[in-house]
C-alpha cells in the first residue's frame, strides 16, 4: 500500500505536467505583428514674419517731465507799507505783461522828488546869478585893462616933463601911484574872475549831483508800482496788504508761459545716435561738447486720448551724465506750448480739438518725448516676438533654420530694429514666431498660415505637438 502511494506521488505530477505541454503545444503561438517601417522626418511647420527695411530712420522714445522755462521772483526794491494788492497777485491767476501787482505807499517818494526838484532848480538859479557876476567882472576887467593903459601913457608922459624940468618930482610920483592903482585893479578883476569861474564849476557839479539824486528820487517813486515784467502765471504770492516791505522782500514768484521746456534722459546710445545723425562728412572739427539741437514732438496721453506739440532737443542739462543712471539729462524747448495737436487711436491729427483737451502744457505734465534721427546704415526690424529670451532669432532660408545673435539696436512699438550689416537678418527674411521644441541649426522648416480663430496659444500647442511627432 505505501508502495502504490509513493508510486502515484511521483506519477500523478509527472502526468499533470505532461498535460499541461501537451495543451500548450496544442494552442500553438501567435505569429509577431508586422513591423512598420518609420516614415522619414517631415519638415517642422512654423510661423513666420517677414524682416521689413527701416527706411526713415530711428524714431527715439524717451519720457520726461514738463518743467517751465524760467520763474521771475519779483522783490520790493523800495522800503514801505504794501498799500495795494492787485487781485490779479493771487496763486494761479494767469497775467499779462505790465499788470500792476502792488503799490507800495508812495508819499515819501514823492516828498523827496519835489524836494529835489527844488534843489535842481536853486542850483540853476545860483548859476545864473554867478553868470551876471562874471559878465559884471568881464566888463570891469576891461575898464581896468583901459584905465591901467591910460595911467601908463600918463606915467610916459610925466616922465618925459620931469627930464625938461617942467614937472616936478611930487607930481612924477602922483602918475606912478596912479599906474600901480590901476594895475592893482586889473590884477584884483582878473583874480576875481578866476575864482567865480571856479565857483561856476562847483555849483554846476552841486546841479549835476542834484539831477542824479533826482532820478534816482524818482526812479525809488516809480519803483513803487510793481507791475509784472512777463506774461505768466502766479505761482506764489507771498505778502498781503497793509504789510510793511523792506528793501529786497520776495513778493511774488510768475511763472514764464511763452514756452515750457520738458526734462528727459537719454541713453548714451541714444545720444549717441543723435550726434550721428547731426555730423556730415563736411562737418568741422569735433568740439568737447557736441549741440543737440534736433526737431522733437511731446506726446501727453491721458486714457485712449493722445495730445502732441513739437518742439526741439535744445541742449543738455548739466555737463555731463547721471551718476545713478548713466543717462544724459536733456531739455526739449517747446516754444509754443498753446500749440496742441490732437491724436486718434491709430496716432492721425485730428481735425478738432476735444472737449476735454489741455489748452498748453503744464508743469508736472509726465510726457514721452520723440525724437527722428537718421541712420547711418541700413536697418531691419522684426516682430519683438520673433526675438527670444536668450536673444536669438530664427531664420528661416530655403526651408532650413538658421540662428543668429545679433545686437538690437532699438525696441520699440513692438518691433526689435537691427543692423542689416551686422546682425545677419536682411530684408525680406522670414523669421520665426512660433515656438520650437528642439531648435538645431539646418533643421527643415515649412511655413504655415496663422489660424484666423482661436488663441494664438492653441495654435503654438499645435505646431508643438507637430513638432514632437515629426522628431
Amino acid at each position: 500500500m505505501n508502495i502504490v502511494r509513493a508510486i502515484l506521488g511521483w506519477v500523478v505530477p509527472l502526468v499533470i505536467l505532461a498535460s499541461g505541454i501537451a495543451a500548450f503545444m496544442f494552442m500553438g503561438s501567435q505569429p509577431p505583428p508586422a513591423r512598420k517601417a518609420s516614415d522619414a522626418a517631415a519638415a517642422t511647420p512654423v510661423r513666420t514674419a517677414e524682416a521689413i527695411p527701416e527706411a526713415n530712420g530711428l524714431t527715439i522714445e524717451a519720457d520726461g517731465v514738463v518743467v517751465p522755462l524760467r520763474e521771475v521772483t519779483l522783490a520790493a526794491e523800495v522800503g514801505g507799507r504794501v498799500l495795494m494788492k492787485s487781485e490779479a497777485c493771487n496763486a494761479g491767476q494767469f497775467v499779462k505783461a505790465g499788470t500792476l501787482l502792488f503799490q507800495i505807499e508812495p508819499r515819501d517818494y514823492e516828498l523827496d522828488v519835489d524836494r529835489l526838484e527844488r534843489e535842481f532848480k536853486q542850483a540853476g538859479l545860483a548859476i545864473e546869478e554867478l553868470d551876471e557876476e562874471l559878465a559884471q567882472n568881464l566888463l570891469t576887467t576891461d575898464l581896468a585893462r583901459r584905465q591901467v593903459e591910460l595911467a601908463r601913457r600918463e606915467a610916459a608922459r610925466i616922465e618925459n616933463l620931469k627930464a625938461g624940468k617942467i614937472v616936478t618930482e611930487s607930481e612924477h610920483d602922483r602918475a606912478l601911484r596912479e599906474e600901480l592903482t590901476a594895475t592893482t585893479m586889473l590884477t584884483t578883476s582878473e583874480g576875481q574872475k578866476r575864482v567865480l569861474g571856479k565857483r561856476r564849476n562847483r555849483l554846476l557839479e552841486a546841479q549835476s549831483l542834484a539831477s542824479t539824486m533826482l532820478d534816482k528820487a524818482k526812479l525809488d517813486l516809480s519803483r513803487t508800482r510793481i507791475v509784472s515784467p512777463i506774461d505768466g502765471i502766479i505761482v506764489e504770492d507771498k505778502v498781503e496788504q497793509d504789510s510793511f516791505l523792506a528793501k529786497g522782500t520776495p513778493l511774488v514768484t510768475i511763472e514764464d508761459t511763452r514756452a515750457a521746456e520738458v526734462r528727459a534722459s537719454l541713453p548714451m546710445d541714444d545720444v549717441a545716435m543723435v550726434w550721428g545723425s547731426r555730423r556730415r562728412a563736411d562737418a568741422p572739427a569735433r568740439v568737447a561738447h557736441d549741440e543737440l539741437d534736433m526737431p522733437a514732438t511731446v506726446v501727453f496721453t491721458v486714457g485712449d486720448a493722445a495730445y502732441e506739440w513739437q518742439g526741439t532737443l535744445s541742449r543738455q542739462e548739466g555737463r555731463g551724465l547721471d551718476e545713478k543712471t548713466r543717462t544724459l539729462p536733456c531739455r526739449v524747448l517747446v516754444e509754443h506750448p498753446e500749440d496742441v495737436t490732437a491724436l486718434d487711436r491709430y496716432g492721425a491729427a485730428m481735425p478738432q480739438l476735444p472737449s476735454g483737451a489741455p489748452q498748453s502744457l503744464l508743469r508736472g505734465m509726465f510726457v514721452q518725448v520723440r525724437v527722428r534721427v537718421d541712420s547711418p546704415g541700413a536697418l531691419v526690424s522684426i516682430p519683438e516676438e520673433a526675438q527670444r529670451p536668450s536673444g536669438e532669432v530664427w531664420v528661416m532660408r530655403d526651408g532650413r533654420l538658421l540662428i543668429v545673435k545679433p545686437r538690437a539696436v532699438q525696441v520699440s512699438g513692438g518691433r526689435v530694429v537691427f543692423d542689416a550689416a551686422t546682425s545677419g537678418i536682411v530684408a525680406g527674411d522670414r523669421v520665426v514666431t512660433s515656438q520650437l521644441s528642439n531648435p538645431r541649426a539646418a533643421m527643415e522648416l515649412s511655413e504655415v498660415e496663422a489660424a484666423v480663430s482661436g488663441t494664438s496659444r492653441t495654435a503654438d500647442t499645435a505646431i508643438t505637438a507637430g513638432d514632437t511627432d515629426a522628431l
